[in-house]
């Protein structure tokens, strides 16, 4: 009776509270599991915005608890705010640059602004199909990952992304390729230096997004890995390592915009890791997971349950709830993993300002426990046009 109680438990947290309202969100994020609110997207450029200066905010305000008791990781509540003010400028049709700062503060820190990351992107776009960014990424939970490969609390404490990134974006292919620089070193440092490299693709095979079918049937492709290491360091007896995530699924999806439910998505996904290093210095070197997943999804409403079945698997930037192995205790393996998912995503955006609300359950099928979190976020995202640069102003 208690497994029976705790099974409901998990998905009821999922189903208890939906609605209708409009169509936004489905149309915009339509095979992707997670939190559109929270994701940045590049803009198509136009002609007529060429020499424009825009003034940039955005403001996120969050409160997150996380009670996580299962022996993977632990719990947390944080309350607190990112701000970025930009200044962008599009330099012509193809091209554009922009400069500001990320401030993030936690409530109840003493310290007050927590952190301040400079803002820095340099966007081109060739064509209509490809864009290339320098500088400050379209990262975090934009890249649009499944859980078992990019942990969602990343959103709070490694927010901020660096280095380079290309966009592709055709009829029947898109991806988003990245290499985020993590830790630069100088000669003698005693670090390594650390980057992550991801490629998120998606094939579609049945419709796409400029043509909406009743049936549709894409091939995600995710991988992501990560590498430390560096010829400059003075931890000479520190070994080199590269770990690496690969996805590969089918995602089919019927779209019924006259009904209640206006999306109904099945992803089958299989999830693989592998410990390329010379000398393995993780629990496993390889490892694999199979992530079924349900979403329906109404106006603004997003439900998501799944099945999490997997052996030896590790990823270095995953959520723990999903692996083998524990962040708070090196000597904590459990190679078998059987959980039950189940997430609900609400989110209501209009001229700027977004209210969103998410609670996300976990229920372990080995020890019959559930762990849990929930979230409120209120965003303000928009741009204001300050001027015009005349032609004989630009030297």
């Amino acid at each position: 009776m208690k497994n029976i109680k705790s099974l409901l438990f998990a998905l009821l947290l999922g189903t208890g509270a939906v609605q209708a309202q409009d169509d936004s969100i489905a149309a915009k994020l339509p095979e992707t599991e997670g939190f559109g609110l929270l994701m940045e997207h590049s803009e198509k450029f136009k002609a007529e915005n060429n020499r424009n200066l825009y003034l940039g905010v955005y403001c996120n305000t969050f409160t997150r608890n996380a009670e996580y008791f299962l022996p993977y990781t632990k719990g947390y509540t944080a309350l607190g705010f990112f701000l970025d003010p930009t200044l962008s400028y599009q330099i012509n049709d193809k091209a554009a640059i922009t400069a500001g700062v990320h401030l993030a503060g936690i409530a109840g820190d003493d310290e007050g602004i927590r952190k301040a990351w400079p803002i820095v992107r340099i966007e081109y776009q060739p064509t209509n199909w490809l864009t290339v960014v320098g500088g400050t990424l379209y990262g975090n939970l934009s890249h649009k990952l499944y859980e078992p490969m990019y942990d969602f609390d990343r959103y709070l404490y490694a927010n901020q992304e660096n280095g380079l990134q290309v966009f592709t974006d055709t009829k029947y292919w898109e991806s988003d390729l990245w290499c985020n620089w993590e830790v630069f070193i100088v000669p003698d440092d005693a670090k390594q230096e650390r980057f992550t490299f991801g490629w998120v693709n998606r094939f579609f095979l049945i419709g796409n997004k400029q043509n909406r079918k009743t049936f549709e049937l894409s091939v995600p492709v995710h991988i992501l890995a990560t590498h430390r290491g560096g010829q400059f360091t003075s931890l000479q007896d520190t070994c080199i390592e590269t770990l690496a995530n690969g996805m590969v699924g089918l995602t089919s999806s019927i779209n019924s915009p006259n009904l209640f439910i206006k999306k109904t998505t099945l992803d089958l996904d299989v999830f693989g890791f592998k410990n390329n290093s010379g000398v393995i210095g993780t629990h496993f070197k390889s490892g694999w997971g199979i992530y079924p997943n349900l979403t329906l999804q109404s106006k603004k409403i997003k439900f998501q349950a799944g099945y999490w079945k997997a052996k030896k698997f590790v990823a270095p930037r995953g959520s723990y709830l999903f692996q083998s192995i524990a962040y708070f205790d090196n000597s904590f393996e459990q190679a078998d993993r059987n959980m039950v998912t189940g997430k609900l995503f609400y989110e209501h955006q209009y001229k700027g300002l977004g209210f969103g609300a998410e609670a996300q359950a976990y229920y372990d099928l080995d020890h019959e426990k559930t762990d849990f979190s929930f979230g409120i976020y209120l965003t303000f995202n928009n741009k204001y046009k300050l001027m015009k640069v005349k032609e004989d102003m630009i030297f």
